[in-house]
Order: structure tokens, then sequence, then C-alpha cells
């Protein structure tokens, strides 16, 4: 059921609560409240009933319903305005704020070096696929970009190859951080957002061979190249090689 905009809204909100749970704690309110939002039952920027309107329906203080709602606020699913024409209105959760979520999560939990990269050589893998069979044109512009910075960078080596190695490691984490926008995948962009900092903490911890920026600069061509050239199954391997190559 999808809620109308006129004065019947109220009433539609209200059907959605039954059959009645009671409600005794703010999170029983969150929880009831979010449940209604991700049902499909709202449509985008919809104001949701007033908050002496939802007081009456969940049985809870006016106090209780406004921090139900800067909850939910926090999580993404209502913005508050304020004025006469304010209230709260439902949103479209962002990608960035389930990023922003799991990447506390992976600064403050107990996760290691060795848990992130088991995680990442299959999701990595999967990214570099979807995105050489899914870029679009403009995104295969910003590939080619980024493959004539690589191509420099591997043959303009100096004679000491390690002073190109931060320019070289920082193309390649970008590499890393846009092949989730390329397949298209909300949840995988909101994945990549999250693992971003341990993974940009993961690269800080390469100890450079001397023959490392060169190695380095050449896969990130081959990988760019295939991209482009939208060949996926080749896209896979390459990645599968390179994930190899730097977690030893």
């Amino acid at each position: 059921m999808r809620m109308r905009t006129d004065s019947s809204s109220e009433a539609d909100f209200e059907a959605l609560l039954s059959p009645a749970v009671r409600t005794r704690s703010l999170d029983d309110v969150v929880e009831k409240l979010r449940g209604i939002l991700l049902s499909g039952a709202m449509l985008p920027d919809q104001k949701l009933p007033s908050e002496r309107a939802l007081s009456r329906m969940l049985e809870v203080s006016r106090t209780t319903v406004r921090e139900a709602l800067r909850k939910l606020e926090a999580q993404g699913l209502v913005q508050i305005r304020l004025g006469g024409t304010g209230g709260a209105f439902f949103q479209n959760p962002d990608p960035g704020l389930v990023g922003s979520a799991l990447s506390m999560l992976l600064m403050f939990e107990s996760v290691t070096e060795a848990d992130l990269h088991e995680y990442r050589f299959d999701f990595e893998q999967e990214n570099a696929e979807l995105a050489a069979v899914r870029a679009t044109d403009e995104q295969r512009a910003q590939l080619t970009e980024m493959l004539d910075e690589a191509r420099r960078l591997r043959d303009a080596m100096s004679e000491d190859p390690l002073a190109t190695w931060t320019a070289v490691e920082e193309l390649d984490l970008r590499v890393h951080e846009f092949l989730p926008e390329l397949t298209h995948n909300a949840v995988r962009v909101a994945i990549s957002k999250g693992i971003h900092d341990a993974l940009k903490r993961s690269f800080e911890k390469v100890e450079p061979q001397p023959d490392s920026p060169r190695k380095l600069a050449a896969e990130v061509v081959e990988l760019l190249e295939l991209l482009i050239a939208a060949k996926g199954p080749e896209a896979r391997r390459a990645m599968s090689a390179h994930l190899r190559q730097w977690r030893s």
C-alpha cells in the first residue's frame, strides 16, 4: 500500500501499525517506525504524521516519539525539517551512511589484517569482473585517464624507483575505490566506503622493495586495460593475481 499525501495519510499510517503491538520503550518505537519506512509503504520525501499523531497511535509520549525520529534521522531514514511546513520526511537510505557505520565497526572492533584480506580477496575480484562489463562510456573515459597516468608512472621510473612508490600506491588505491562505483551496485559501493580506511591502513603497511613500484605500476596498467576492453573474466584473474602478489 502506497501512502497518499492527502488528509487520509495519517489513517493509512495508523493502519500500518496494525495489528497493534504494545510499545513500551524507545527501541520499540524506533523498530516499529523503521519497519514501516523500509516496507515500501512510503514514497521518498513523504511526510510522516506529526509527533502528536504518532504519540497517539503508538501510545507513548511525544518525547519518546521525538527521540525515535532523531535516531531514524541518524540512520539516514528520516529528514527532520523545521518551520511551518516542516516535520519528519522519509528518505531513501544513503549508502555512505552504511559505509560510515561499517568503517567505525572495523576501526573499533577486533578486525585483523588477515580478516580484511580474506574478505577482500573475493570481493575485489567480483568488483573487477562486474566493473569491466557494467562501466558506462563516461566511466571508461575516467579509466582511460587513470591508464594514461599509470603508463606515465611505469615508463618514467627513475634510477631510484622507490621515489615514485607513493604515487603508484595512491593510484592503485584510487582504482580499488573506483571499481565498486562501476558495478552500479549500491551495496558494493557502501561496503567499499566502509572498508576504505582499513584498506588505506593496509596499503600503508606495505614495505616496498626496489622493484615494487615497477611491478605495481605494470599490474595497474594491465588491470585498467582489461577493464576498458570490457574483459570481465580476464579482469577478475588479473585482480586475483594482484591481490595474491601484495598479500604475500
